[in-house]
């Protein structure tokens, strides 16, 4: 009897074993926001509207990419141009998250049932890991790993400018027609969180920011309930430049010409409780300068209002 009980115990062990549910696989880091890429319908102007009036410089030698324009930020951070000189493409063309492993996000997407490469990855042109994820309702993703013999690393400390505007990308902001079709996959997939939600007025969300989950960088959904035009698309797909001081920025700018086309529409006190200055390039591509702190240290409370969301007719 002793032995049957025994038994009875063993098997009931080896059928919990069994029927155990399967481990999840284990999200890879996301370290930061590595980079925005736009099209431009003219490099020469777009170029110029980022290094005479915002201070930054082209990133020549190895950095370069055929028929590429980089601007370095600082030495992990940058905006890719692309020419599209008839303009049929939408402007914004992707962003970039940084990792540590891109190959483990390949695998870690693909067990989840995403389209990524089938092979594992090989460095690509510019000698680091990266490769593409399709976006439910918004701006394709990159993953970038950046390796010690690629391009980013072998130009540390070059192109960086002394004064800058500024030297953090705090955040790219993209165009969002549904939130709840895009939202679970930025949590539940790349963990992110939801750190703040506002819009125009206290009835309607059109501003939402994910805070990546290794960083203090975000991502924002840019809400929307009408066709866009070509201008407001310029104004939703954007990036966000970081100052201490919007103030200092604006005086800074105010020694320097705007270029012809372009806009500097002035300091004005965001939704979220910080200064902001929104300048546009001679065909509407928004940059976003905004301080890193709270205007009274005080964060804006979220809104309670009901999301944006775009269906078409």
């Amino acid at each position: 009897m002793k032995a049957y009980y025994t038994f009875i115990i063993i098997l009931f062990a080896m059928t919990s074993i069994l029927h155990q549910p399967a481990k999840a696989a284990e999200r890879p880091k996301i370290i930061g926001v590595s980079h925005a890429c736009f099209y431009t319908t003219d490099m020469a102007r777009t170029s110029q509207f980022f290094t005479d009036y915002l201070g930054f410089e082209i990133a020549q030698d190895g950095l370069s990419i055929p028929a590429c324009t980089i601007i370095k930020f600082n030495d992990r951070q940058f905006i890719e141009l692309f020419p599209d000189p008839e303009g049929t493409r939408n402007q914004a063309m992707h962003y970039c998250l940084e990792t540590d492993d891109s190959e483990a996000w390949r695998i870690y997407l693909k067990e989840l049932g995403y389209k990524v490469p089938e092979e594992p990855l090989t460095p690509g042109r510019t000698g680091n890991l990266n490769f593409f994820v399709p976006m439910p309702g918004g701006v394709a993703c990159e993953f970038i790993q950046y390796l010690p013999t690629g391009m980013i690393a072998q130009t540390r400390g070059k192109y960086l400018p002394e004064n800058p505007i500024s030297n953090r990308l705090g955040h790219v902001g993209f165009m969002v027609d549904d939130m709840d079709k895009v939202h679970p996959f930025y949590t539940e997939v790349f963990g992110m969180k939801e750190t703040w939600r506002g819009g125009p007025s206290a009835d309607v969300v059109k501003w939402v920011h994910i805070q990546l989950p290794e960083s203090e960088q975000t991502v924002e959904y840019m809400l929307y309930d009408k066709e866009p035009s070509k201008g407001e698309r310029g104004v939703m797909n954007h990036i966000c430049l970081l100052v201490e001081d919007v103030y200092a920025a604006q005086a800074v700018l105010e020694t320097r010409t705007l270029p012809e086309g372009c806009r500097n529409t002035g300091i004005s006190l965001g939704a979220d409780n910080k200064r902001q200055l929104n300048l546009y390039t001679h065909e509407g591509i928004r940059v976003e300068l905004v301080e890193d702190h709270f205007t009274d240290g005080i964060p804006a409370p979220s809104s309670t209002g009901k999301p944006a969301k775009f269906v078409k007719e």
